[in-house]
């Protein structure tokens, strides 16, 4: 009774882990078909890095192919919970061990490549500035407000950026990097963003992190449900057929 009750329990925990799951990828194909159907969205990509248009579609594609593996590793995870089927159960193992060892992979890169993504950012922001801010889309000109306004900076590469011109945005009136002199902030954004994800990447990580724990929580799950099994018969969860389990 005690065994039965405890199953159940593992059963719909991994079930409501995969509905998760399932929602994230959801999530991915929509940011990614968003940002390859809105023009504004691949205008302010195309601005912010300069990036040619098929480096910003390929991304939206990675989007799209991320968030595809996910609705299809969920959908394995839920319906192999639910119905306890041995084959989706053992699918969805192989797929989720293949993700967290991709992740691993990842992070160790993106810690290899930390300073080079850091080049890369700060040469993107600094190009904006190439522009007098007047001359800038109305789609960039509002992500630079957004930059100034929420890092308390002004200019991309140099507090002058928009001289003699300045806008709304650079104009203060207190805080720490705030030059009461001349009412502006007195840092440009591209040390301030760069600062600002460097402090936040403890976060970053506890966040990837978590994730793998996640994961690693989800592969438990589908072994004690795959090993648990249902007997010498069970019905298939899609295809309404029966077939002897394999061990």
């Amino acid at each position: 009774m005690a065994e039965g009750v405890g199953m159940n329990c593992v059963k719909y925990l991994l079930f409501f882990f995969n509905f998760l799951f399932w929602i994230a990828g959801l999530f991915l194909v929509g940011v990614g078909v968003w940002i390859r159907v809105d023009d504004n969205a691949l205008k302010i990509l195309h601005n912010l890095d300069h990036l040619d248009e098929t480096v910003v579609y390929a991304g939206c594609y990675a989007f799209i192919g991320v968030g595809v593996v996910a609705l299809i590793v969920g959908f394995f995870g839920c319906c192999g919970a639910i119905k306890e089927n041995k084959c989706m159960l053992g699918t969805f193992f192989a797929c989720l061990f293949l993700l967290l060892i991709a992740e691993v992979g990842v992070a160790i890169f993106a810690v290899v490549k930390k300073p080079d993504a850091e080049k890369f950012l700060k040469e993107g922001l600094d190009k904006i500035s190439e522009k007098k801010y007047q001359d800038l889309d109305t789609e960039l000109q509002r992500l630079v407000d957004f930059f100034q306004k929420d890092f308390k900076c002004c200019g991309m590469n140099s507090t002058k950026d928009w001289a003699p011109d300045y806008p709304d945005s650079c104009n203060c009136t207190v805080g720490d990097t705030c030059d009461t002199t001349t009412g502006r902030w007195n840092k440009p954004c591209d040390e301030e963003v760069i600062n600002n994800l460097n402090k936040n990447i403890v976060y970053i990580g506890g966040g990837a992190l978590g994730v793998a724990l996640i994961m690693v929580l989800g592969i438990i799950l589908s072994c004690m449900l795959f090993c648990h099994g249902r007997g010498e018969g069970e019905r298939g969860a899609l295809f309404g057929t029966t077939y002897k389990q394999f061990v």
